[in-house]
C-alpha cells in the first residue's frame, strides 16, 4: 500500500472569480438576451430623431430608410 503525504489539489481555470466551464455554458444565453433587449432598444427608438441621425442613418445599405428629405413646397420661410 502506498502512503499518500496529502490531497492533490488542482486549481480551476477562472474569468472574473467564475469558473470558465461555467461561463462557456452561460454564453448562449446571454447572447440571446443580449440580442433580444438590442432589439428592444431599437423597436422603441426606431422614431426618436436624436437615434435617427445617430446610429440609424449610418447603417450600410438600409440607412437611407431614416433619411428625411422634405418637399420644397412643403417648407415654410
Amino acid at each position: 500500500m502506498a502512503y499518500i503525504s496529502g490531497p492533490v489539489l488542482k486549481h480551476a481555470a477562472t474569468l472574473g472569480g467564475f469558473h470558465v466551464k461555467n461561463v462557456i455554458a452561460y454564453v448562449p444565453v446571454l447572447a440571446f438576451w443580449g440580442a433580444a433587449a438590442g432589439a428592444g432598444v431599437a423597436t422603441f427608438t426606431d422614431n426618436w430623431p436624436l437615434f435617427q441621425k445617430t446610429f440609424y442613418q449610418k447603417i450600410p445599405f438600409i440607412g437611407n430608410h431614416w433619411v428625411h428629405n422634405v418637399d420644397p413646397e412643403d417648407t415654410y420661410y
